[in-house]
């Protein structure tokens, strides 16, 4: 009886230790979240708080441009753009596009499509643009228009990809974008049906050697709440990080 008692004793201890060490095991993503030029709520950072194995830091603008030539983003193996910034000089241009080359995973949300109104090159990074007519001296230019607080039925588009894994259809209360330019080579990932928004509201893209994802979802707080939308960024953030499979 007193060997049989040992016996469950150190299997047990056994089984605590494996799980232990499986958990020092997970991969730890490292990402930077970078804001600034539109005010946000902070319940964007619930987003990533609500990450397991992920650990993020957060940089504004212009701040993280400043320092993109002396490597502020080289530690990190994902960024994540939840920014509305115009100002980009050349040599931050070169250094942002350095990090492509190198295959830097990123992800850009939200509102981080209307940025760089002037820098032609971004459209082709992320695969789209919101065109702000302010900007564009042209008034045979269209601009894009949003909607704030619509009822989005969401559909998915491709549920075989990694970014939508463990994610249906579903329903959202959020902000629209509609006369958006999107480059014919994305690739879709979810699609709605509203006079107020463009049909196609996320999709992947690449540029160099680095994995693109766009997510035109997560204005406010009923966004980042919002159970579907945090496993989509989740998804997101491992899929360019590198992940052939999201678990």
């Amino acid at each position: 009886m007193i060997r049989s008692n040992l016996l469950k004793i150190t299997v047990a201890a056994l089984l605590t230790l494996t799980s232990i060490d499986c958990q020092r095991g997970a991969k730890m993503d490292n990402i930077l979240v970078i804001t600034g030029g539109h005010d946000f709520e902070p319940s964007l950072y619930q987003v990533f708080d609500s990450f397991k194995n992920v650990h993020y830091d957060t940089l504004s603008q212009p701040d993280f441009n400043k320092k993109l030539s002396s490597g502020v983003a080289e530690p990190y193996d994902v960024l994540v753009f939840y920014d509305m910034w115009q100002e980009i000089g050349a040599a931050e241009r070169t250094a942002f596009l350095a990090l492509l080359e190198k295959g830097k995973g990123m992800v850009f949300l939200h509102h981080s499509l209307v940025s760089y109104q002037h820098w032609d090159e971004f459209e082709k990074i992320v695969g789209g643009k919101y065109i702000e007519k302010e900007y564009h001296g042209d008034p045979a230019v269209q601009g894009s228009t949003y909607a704030e607080d619509i009822t989005l039925e969401i559909k998915v588009v491709d549920p075989h990809h990694p970014v939508t894994r463990n994610v249906a259809d579903f329903t959202i209360y959020d902000e629209g974008y509609q006369n958006i330019r999107i480059n014919p080579d994305i690739h879709p990932l979810l699609s709605v049906s509203h006079p107020d928004c463009a049909e196609t509201v996320a999709w992947t893209n690449s540029y160099g050697r680095s994995r693109i994802v766009y997510l035109m979802l997560g204005h406010d707080h009923h966004a980042h709440e919002n159970e579907n939308y945090r496993q989509l960024v989740f998804n997101a953030v491992k899929w360019v990080g590198g992940a052939t499979a999201v678990e």
